[in-house]
């Protein structure tokens, strides 16, 4: 993969001057504890595609990543919060999820092998119990209880925690009873897509991106994505469309002038996302403007809502980044880069053999490989996964910035 070679190679060659510029970014911003950025790597660029704040798939990491997770939680959290002994694991309310069970079964293990004490507690105004039991999809059992205000603290009965641990993006809400309280929430409540947006996510990236195209010497285009808000948009509405397609030009025209300019084969796609969720969901990918205008029924019913049942009313329409990463049956695949803080932790791959390679691959018939072995031309973590990773969780540390001071949750609910 010629691209991966010639931009390690760039990023080695000024490796001083970029830990200086990540140094001097770190020492402005809150940068999460954790997260997961999707990756797409084409012939010609490679750009995250996602920046997950609350990342759900600990379990597909190999066990020698998870030791690296573990070792880099205790680093960070020793240096931040020292003398903390007691984490508290707010998941999602995934009754039926036994995978999302398996990861959170994992991130308790990984803190616990470093020799924390952890519990699980939920916070959600549908837990009516006490106490409930969760099987993982491999069949382990997890104890979980509601956790409860007392004071300025967030406690179960029998446990009060050093520091509240978040696994759940609260789409819906920002919960009252995790704000105001003296216990550190990592990562911030407010990071919730109750509250955050990907276009303000992809506007400091880009930006972030175009200083260390800079510093290494490439087109800034090689590691950014050509982005566009859409806001107020119902796709039932023929003006709505006409008004999307609109913004959707200006980004297929700027992909057009540059696949012009590098002699680019390949034929431009799109992809519409809302501006808010995950999982995959409420995205679509188009070949054509045409298709946005004329957009069929079962389209418009994706992009209805997102996840939770959530109406999907603005939209950031996105250039789409083929990838070239095959697994060694052919199939597409994506890395997925975990990280805590702004150190890589581990890498697994999302694979799918019912997609292309221009489609969105977080769709039905994925799967999930561990990066050891999977794809054969690449055997460690290239450089330029690492770099665009730091990038996204600096861009995710001004996010965090802007959203504090733009007033923190737009919706807190107990």
């Amino acid at each position: 993969m010629n691209i991966l070679d010639t931009l390690n190679s760039k990023i080695r060659d000024n490796s001083g001057v970029l830990e200086k510029w990540f140094e001097r970014h770190h020492e402005n911003i809150l940068i999460p504890l954790y997260s997961s950025v999707d990756i797409r790597v084409s012939q010609n660029k490679i750009v995250p595609v996602d920046t997950n704040i609350f990342p759900a798939g600990f379990n597909n990491i190999s066990e020698n990543f998870r030791i690296n997770t573990g070792e880099l939680f205790k680093n960070s959290l020793n240096t931040k919060y020292p003398g903390a002994k007691k984490i508290l694991i707010v998941p999602e309310l995934h009754t039926k999820n036994a995978y999302y069970w398996e990861n959170i079964y994992v991130i308790k293990s990984i803190l616990e092998n470093e020799d924390y004490e952890v519990r699980i507690g939920i916070v959600s105004d549908s837990f009516e119990t006490e106490h409930a039991v969760f099987k993982t999809i491999s069949g382990l059992e997890l104890n979980a209880w509601k956790a409860k205000s007392s004071g300025n603290k967030i406690v179960l009965d029998d446990f009060v925690p050093d520091i509240i641990l978040l696994n759940n993006d609260f789409s819906e809400r920002c919960p009252k009873t995790l704000r105001d309280i003296v216990q550190p929430v990592l990562p911030p409540v407010e990071m919730g897509w109750h509250t955050r947006r990907k276009d303000v996510n992809f506007e400091f990236y880009n930006s972030l991106a175009a200083e260390v195209a800079e510093i290494i010497g490439i087109d800034p285009w090689v590691i950014s994505i050509e982005t566009c808000l859409v806001e107020n948009v119902d796709f039932d509405n023929p003006d709505d469309r006409k008004r999307a397609a609109e913004c959707a030009k200006k980004v297929w025209s700027r992909i057009t002038a540059k696949y012009n300019e590098l002699e680019i084969t390949d034929e431009p796609t799109i992809f519409i996302k809302s501006n808010s969720g995950t999982y995959g969901m409420a995205v679509i990918n188009l070949k054509d403007i045409e298709s946005l205008i004329l957009m069929n029924s079962s389209n418009r019913k994706r992009l209805r809502v997102t996840k939770g049942g959530i109406p999907v009313r603005d939209v950031v329409i996105q250039e789409g980044v083929p990838t070239i990463i095959k697994t060694k049956d052919g199939s597409s695949a994506e890395p997925v880069i975990y990280m805590v803080e702004d150190n890589v932790a581990g890498v697994f791959y999302r694979v799918n053999a019912e997609k292309s390679e221009t489609d969105n691959l977080n769709s039905k018939g994925m799967r999930f490989e561990q990066f050891e072995n999977t794809v054969s031309e690449i055997n460690t973590i290239p450089e330029v996964f690492t770099l665009v990773s730091k990038i996204a969780v600096i861009a995710a540390g001004y996010e965090i910035e802007k959203i504090i001071r733009d007033g923190g949750c737009k919706e807190a609910v107990s």
